[in-house]
């Protein structure tokens, strides 16, 4: 077959295609309308107009309200649902059946549930097996606190349809109020093989236990400002990442090993906490590779719940196996930046080849006298460190400061660098020979980098979600 016959042949195949359909539609509307002084595809009936959104990704379908007042509530007419939000319930779940076989060689489809008072469903998945709940466009200037459990091991939903052949992996679920917890927990315990589970900006939440599947190895918990006490019992989790107010923590599981653990802890304690409260994560963050703490978290929760005996941390709580440390440190407009607890942190985690040290002046920090620290005299210098990231340093002598101080801990002459002003590109420390020497007792100075900032230095996995 010739080299003609063939393209002309695989040009009829993509027109089956619904795939390609999608991106035949778009050329198809754009060719009309670029070759034509008329608008002839608007003036198709409805059905056709329709017909054609149904071809595209379930964002693209949305956007093409803003082509005209013609095309304003088209993408609705198949696309939106009314109803309870058990209603809403049934509708994803049947979605999610038929996924496979209508809309799994998309990019990503969805539909919007409307229910009780204006509230509003955004449901989305994706061929790679994420369910995106997204409840947000819903306004609660004073939410109603409630707690939630969330059983991924009983299946308590006795009205869904029979399971869908195609498993879902990934649950994202936003803003889920007092309201609709209980329908998404029966929604969510149908899902037997999930391994990630995301949960975030959930307003009125007080208190969430979760009990994971036996795949569960992802959880991720972000700003949910009213949590006072979260309960995990999961005995696969290898990766957990927190942020937001400090809640009451409890792992069912003494044996935790996470290899990614996160803790933001910034906005600080969201209860009245004791000393012993943090021993949970003791055995956990031992294994970690990937590591967020904050300055407060590690001085008043973490060593002050260590045995009287402090050096007993030398021989069990060393941090061996942590490559990439986010370091999240506070500091007043009246002090200089105290990097003692740093210092001392760093002496325990030999293995360290990324740090990240991040200021953040609305970052938490007890009040009152500062920890001291025994000296340790023996312990291993950081001989794999590669970069040192600094950010948000008021100014370059403190971190020249900060630089020279960290020769204390590492045998090796790491890449320093220190973000710019603009946010997009680096300074990079480089010593200053004596003739260059300015007055001063600095032995270094910072200079710009022409490189991009991701190209000089690689971004900590926590860092921008």
């Amino acid at each position: 077959m010739g080299k003609k016959n063939k393209k002309k042949k695989k040009n009829q195949d993509n027109k089956l295609d619904p795939a390609c359909n999608t991106r035949n539609t778009k050329n198809l509307i754009a060719e009309v309308n670029t070759n034509t002084k008329e608008d002839l595809v608007s003036q198709l009936p409805d059905d056709i107009l329709c017909c054609i959104i149904s071809l595209l990704p379930f964002k693209s379908a949305v956007k093409t309200s803003f082509l005209s007042t013609r095309w304003k509530n088209l993408w609705k007419t198949n696309l939106v649902r009314m109803g309870t939000i058990e209603g809403a319930v049934i509708a994803i779940s049947s979605f999610l059946i038929d996924f496979n076989d209508l809309y799994r060689s998309r990019n990503i489809w969805g539909i919007q549930f409307n229910f009780h008072k204006g509230n509003v469903l955004l449901a989305s998945v994706s061929p790679n097996r994420k369910l995106h709940l997204d409840f947000s466009t819903a306004k609660q200037e004073f939410p109603r606190q409630f707690g939630w459990q969330l059983d991924l091991n009983c299946q308590r939903f006795i009205y869904l349809p029979p399971p869908s052949t195609f498993i879902i992996k990934t649950i994202h679920l936003v803003s889920v109020s007092y309201h609709t917890n209980e329908a998404v927990s029966s929604l969510v315990s149908n899902f037997h093989f999930l391994e990630s589970l995301i949960i975030v900006k959930c307003n009125g939440l007080r208190s969430l236990r979760i009990v994971g599947s036996p795949k569960l190895g992802n959880l991720t918990v972000f700003d949910c400002p009213q949590l006072k006490s979260l309960l995990i019992k999961a005995s696969k989790l290898h990766t957990f990442r927190y942020r937001g107010v400090l809640p009451w923590f409890s792992f069912e599981f003494r044996e935790l090993s996470l290899a990614d653990a996160m803790f933001d802890f910034r906005k600080g304690p969201g209860y009245r906490f004791v000393n012993h409260d943090f021993n949970v994560f003791q055995h956990g963050i031992r294994s970690a590779k990937n590591l967020t703490l904050c300055r407060w978290t590690f001085e008043k929760l973490i060593y002050q719940s260590l045995p009287q005996d402090r050096f007993y941390f030398l021989s069990y709580y060393n941090f061996l196996t942590v490559k990439e440390l986010w370091w999240i440190d506070c500091l007043n407009d009246e002090e200089l930046y105290n990097s003692d607890t740093l210092i001392y942190f760093l002496k325990f985690c030999p293995s360290l080849e990324i740090l990240s040290v991040t200021i953040d002046p609305k970052s938490y920090q007890v009040l009152g006298t500062g920890t001291f620290f025994p000296e340790i005299t023996r312990h291993r210098r950081l001989e794999k460190l590669r970069v040192v990231k600094l950010d948000g340093f008021r100014s370059q002598e403190e971190e020249i400061s900060l630089a020279e101080k960290l020769k204390e801990v590492f045998s090796v002459e790491p890449k320093i660098v220190a973000t710019a002003s603009n946010g997009n590109s680096l300074r990079r420390l480089v010593k200053v020979s004596e003739l260059e020497e300015e007055e001063g007792s600095f032995c270094y100075k910072f200079v710009e980098e022409v490189k991009h900032i991701n190209e000089l230095c690689p971004k900590h996995p926590h860092m921008g979600l």
